[in-house]
């Protein structure tokens, strides 16, 4: 299947068979978000795979959305600001060097900038531009789940600190949202999108 077909055919997938999931198929989905393209090569999403039919319970009870406790995966997904520090940002950026997309001067001045640092503006921005990029590594998984047959539904509506205490994480940590897996039991129509013509403009808006 071609992205442009995986993108096509994407739908929220809510009812889910029990069915196990082979391991191979959930890792193709996670090495679609590790591909992703994050600030800085960043990276600084964290993602949980749970499977235990108790702990899905205790996870979907703890984020008010007890209803995606049947799918046989549950992924948490989650996002460091330690990636947006000084430090993390500053290793971040050093690995890019070898790849010939940065360089020491261009890394010291990123580092330094209001624009391209957001340490430098606290951790609620570090939290929002955290979350920003794990929702484009979401994306990705989202893709990579049709391609492998399965169905998900991206869930955001929920308690993430019901979540980040039953999952006993640390404070650099947070909860962004749980990405339900498994093999589809429906088959959704496409829902309904805006006209091209009332999104997108050229050259000018209107």
């Amino acid at each position: 299947m071609d992205v442009s077909d995986a993108i096509l055919k994407r739908a929220s997938i809510r009812r889910i068979k029990p069915d196990p999931v082979e391991r191979a198929k959930i890792e193709k989905v996670l090495e679609a978000g590790r591909r992703a393209p994050s600030w800085g090569n960043t990276q600084p999403w964290r993602f949980i795979v749970v499977q235990d039919k108790a702990r899905r319970e205790e996870i979907a009870a703890a984020g008010g959305m007890p209803q995606i406790s049947g799918a046989p995966v549950i992924i948490v997904c989650c996002a460091t600001i330690d990636d947006f520090t000084k430090k993390g940002h500053g290793a971040a950026l050093e690995s890019l060097i070898p790849a010939g997309a940065m360089t020491e001067e261009l890394k010291n001045f990123v580092l330094q900038s209001d624009q391209f640092a957001p340490y430098l503006k606290g951790e609620a921005v570090m939290t929002v531009r955290a979350g920003e990029q794990l929702m484009i590594a979401v994306a990705y998984m989202t893709l990579e789940a049709v391609n492998q047959g399965l169905g998900t539904c991206w869930v955001g509506a929920i308690t993430p600190a019901g979540v980040h205490k039953a999952m006993n994480l640390p404070d650099t940590i947070f909860v962004h949202s749980l990405l339900p897996l498994g093999y589809p039991d429906e088959d959704p129509k496409p829902r309904p999108r805006k006209a091209v013509d009332k999104i997108v403009f050229w050259e000018n808006y209107g």
